[in-house]
């Protein structure tokens, strides 16, 4: 943006006034073209949206046209990124003029300072859009594993609660259980003793019935 703003639209009007502009303004402005390819209805496309001009400079004549209206796409070229409206092969048309070791402000500047002004916006969108399409994503995907990440935090810490309720009754019914069978056992023990004492008198029961006729004979014998 702040390339932009050290433009202004006497500088165009007098780029316009070149039939012939040096390579390097020319290299700046068909750069712009390819970028503004299918975004601005000024710039002549083919069928796959492609920068297609036989002369770019009379392309970028037209383009200049309205100076402030170019300007203005300039402007709102970052809305464009940011809206997914611009296409990839834009980037990849100006890549071999970004690595042109001459493609920078300060060479530019020598020939035209609204080229150069043009060139520092290049440079600096196309870092934008790389960023844009590269790391955004990754902060996307980081920000949605956080958030699956809290989720996930979120149902273990219930889970555990839940846990911890479970153990905590089932601690509460094993205490029950074993005090049941404490009970059991004791009950169990105390009928088994029962049982015993209940078949010793039954013998005992058993021995003195045989010992009635004995008794009863003993008696006549005495009286």
């Amino acid at each position: 943006m702040k390339a932009l703003e050290g433009l202004n639209v006497k500088d165009f009007q007098m780029l316009k006034a070149l039939n012939n502009p040096p390579a390097d303004v020319q290299k700046t402005f068909t750069a712009v073209l390819n970028l503004l390819a299918s975004v601005s209805p000024d710039v002549p496309v083919d069928k796959k949206g492609r920068l297609n001009a036989e002369n770019p400079w009379k392309a970028a004549l037209k383009l200049m046209a309205n100076p402030k209206d170019f300007l203005e796409s300039l402007n709102n070229f970052k809305g464009a990124i940011d809206a997914d409206k611009v296409p990839k092969q834009n980037f990849n048309a100006i890549r071999p003029t970004l690595e042109d070791e001459t493609f920078t402000p300060e060479i530019i500047k020598t020939k035209s300072s609204a080229a150069a002004g043009l060139c520092d916006w290049i440079i600096n969108i196309t870092c934008y859009y790389d960023v844009v399409i590269s790391v955004e994503p990754k902060k996307a995907k980081v920000a949605a594993a956080q958030a699956q990440l809290a989720d996930a935090n979120q149902k273990k810490e219930t889970m555990e609660n839940l846990v911890a309720d479970l153990t905590a009754k089932l601690n509460v019914l094993m205490t029950a259980y074993n005090k049941a069978m404490d009970e059991k056992n004791k009950a169990e023990a105390e009928a088994a003793r029962c049982a015993k004492r209940l078949d010793s008198a039954n013998r005992l029961v058993g021995a003195l019935g045989s010992e009635s006729e004995r008794w009863n004979n003993s008696i006549v014998q005495l009286t």
